[in-house]
């Protein structure tokens, strides 16, 4: 019986660390955003998620965008972005504000 506690706790812990599998932005997506960020080009949201992709991840796994809200998001980046540039990793405003409108555009509130 204690073998099967065991185990199932360590498939749970190990799947609780797996990596969140992103969605890849497409033109849907930036169709739902368009009106709050009219210059804002898919490229630009593709940019977006590499930075958050390489950046976030040196420091903790990835969260899935889709699990907080915009405003969660708007609050979040800056400090994260702050922590970041106390380390090695180096993120300047243009790609904390790519960051944080990939993040916007795939939060719960636009899905």
């Amino acid at each position: 019986m204690q073998k099967i506690v065991y185990l199932i706790s360590l498939m749970l812990f190990i799947s609780s660390c797996a990596t969140v599998k992103l969605v890849t932005p497409t033109q849907s997506h930036m169709d739902r955003i368009q009106s709050k960020y009219p210059s804002y080009t898919l490229k630009d949201i593709q940019s977006g998620k590499v930075m958050f992709e390489q950046n976030c991840k040196t420091c903790h796994a990835l969260k899935n965008p889709a699990k907080k809200t915009e405003e969660q998001w708007k609050s979040i980046v800056p400090r994260m972005a702050k922590k970041a540039n106390k380390k090695e990793v180096r993120i300047d405003k243009n790609e904390q504000e790519l960051i944080l409108k990939y993040l916007i555009t795939m939060s719960k509130t636009n899905k």
